[in-house]
């Protein structure tokens, strides 16, 4: 056991490393003035204040972690749709460049210069369904007004209300109409 002397050097050694005497918290109660019962009635009513807002801040900081999640998500969610929107306006741009292939292989008469046209044309397709591009199938199927465009109707015996004739390709990307068919859908009288 130490004796008194080294108790009081341990605790100056210790008051003057942390300067405790000069950083003591203040909590607002003048001890000298106070009997003991009333000191620690104080004490435990400064303490039920602290315990309150120690429950107020940890309630606020658990919403703020909130808030910054949900923030969080919010920013990822919105470039994901900027990131979809981007490819988007570059795959509508293709397609002209797809519709344009449709009409120059009309042109072409020299075999070899078809097969290479029709190779080059398979690369861009194939590309583009990498991003989630698909083709409208409207050929010779019921016209559907959500995934076509009715261009014209034309006098056809026996394909009434069908697909006759494509004049405009429909893409749809990852699901979602691009651009509806342009096409001619018959009709019987």
């Amino acid at each position: 056991m130490k004796n008194n002397e080294d108790i009081k050097n341990v605790e100056e050694n210790v008051c003057e490393q942390t300067n405790e005497k000069n950083n003591a918290p203040e909590i607002g109660i003048d001890r000298e003035s106070l009997t003991d019962a009333e000191y620690i009635s104080a004490l435990e009513e400064k303490l039920g204040q602290t315990m309150a807002e120690l429950s107020s801040c940890r309630a606020l900081a658990m919403r703020l972690q909130a808030d910054f999640d949900n923030y969080r998500k919010r920013n990822a969610s919105i470039g994901e749709d900027m990131k979809a929107l981007g490819q988007t306006v570059v795959i509508e741009k293709l397609l002209t460049v797809l519709d344009n292939c449709e009409l120059a292989r009309k042109y072409l008469s020299d075999e070899a210069s078809l097969t290479g046209f029709n190779m080059m044309e398979k690369q861009i397709l194939d590309a583009l369904e990498g991003f989630g591009l698909k083709s409208v199938e409207t050929e010779g199927k019921d016209f559907d007004a959500s995934l076509m465009s009715a261009v014209e109707r034309v006098k056809c015996e026996g394909q009434d209300g069908k697909v006759v004739e494509v004049l405009a390709k429909g893409y749809t990307l990852c699901g979602k109409l691009l651009r509806p068919s342009s096409v001619k859908v018959g009709y019987s009288e």
